[in-house]
Parts: C-alpha cells; sequence; structure tokens
C-alpha cells in the first residue's frame, strides 16, 4: 500500500479503535493489517474526542475495564493520534446534519466526525462504518 491509495491523514472511527483491541470483533484481523499498512506508511491519525468516550467506553463493556485504561492511557498520553475537540459551531453543524439525514441511521458521534473531516479537508476514515462511504469519504 503507498501513499498514492492513502492520504496522508486518515480519521481513525470507533469501530477501527474496538476492532484493533477486541479480538473477538469481527474486524479484529483487518484492523490489524490495516494498522500495520498506516504506520508503515506513516500516515498522521486523527481521531476526535466523542470517539475517544464511544472507544473507551465499548472496550470496557465489550472486554474489560483494564483493557479500556490501557487503550485510554496509550491514547491519551501519547503520540498515537491527535485527538480532535469537538467545538459548539462542529456540534451545532453536526446536529444539523443528524436532522437531515434522517434515512441514513447516523449516530450523532458519526455526524460529528463528518464535520471535523470535511473541515479539515479529510477524506479517508479507517472505519468499518458504511454510514462514512454514505457520506462521500474513503474507507480504508
Amino acid at each position: 500500500m503507498t501513499n498514492t491509495f492513502m492520504e496522508n491523514r486518515i480519521f481513525v472511527d470507533t469501530s477501527a479503535w474496538l476492532g484493533l483491541n477486541d479480538k473477538n470483533d469481527q474486524y479484529h484481523n483487518e484492523a490489524k493489517t490495516k494498522a500495520e499498512a498506516i504506520k508503515k506508511e506513516r500516515i498522521e491519525l486523527l481521531t476526535s474526542e466523542y470517539i475517544v468516550d464511544e472507544s473507551i467506553t465499548l472496550i470496557r463493556y465489550r472486554i474489560s475495564h483494564q483493557a479500556s485504561v490501557s487503550f485510554g492511557d496509550s491514547l491519551l498520553r501519547s503520540k498515537i493520534a491527535i485527538i480532535l475537540d469537538v467545538k459548539d459551531k462542529d456540534r451545532f453543524e453536526a446536529w444539523r446534519m443528524f436532522k437531515k439525514y434522517k434515512d441514513k441511521e447516523l449516530s450523532f458521534t458519526d455526524c460529528t466526525s463528518f464535520v471535523l473531516m470535511n473541515e479539515r479537508g479529510i477524506k479517508m476514515a479507517f472505519t468499518f462504518d458504511k454510514h462514512f462511504r454514505q457520506l462521500g469519504f474513503k474507507i480504508f
């Protein structure tokens, strides 16, 4: 995989964090393979505070409290990813989007991700969530 396929930045969604951390997740092996390619290509990882919240919580309930603490420590204290804050303007735009796309079953967190990605010109997501593709993003 080369940078011609991948962008120099990629947004990491909850489904990817969960897949990487949960050996029983259906996407675990695929997530590991993709993470290795991202690391090899030195792609900058971006995620959001909402994704961090959602991921820590899901890992806590699907794996264990200790696994969620380990994940949170590695993500919050290191340079694994840049965590983007959801500002008021982002929240309001996400809310507008959430109301607009009632036919797509988007979560509010999905909408905040889309807003942050659009603002920063990020077109690629490391995710297993089809909603990113539905809103015009590339899925890695």
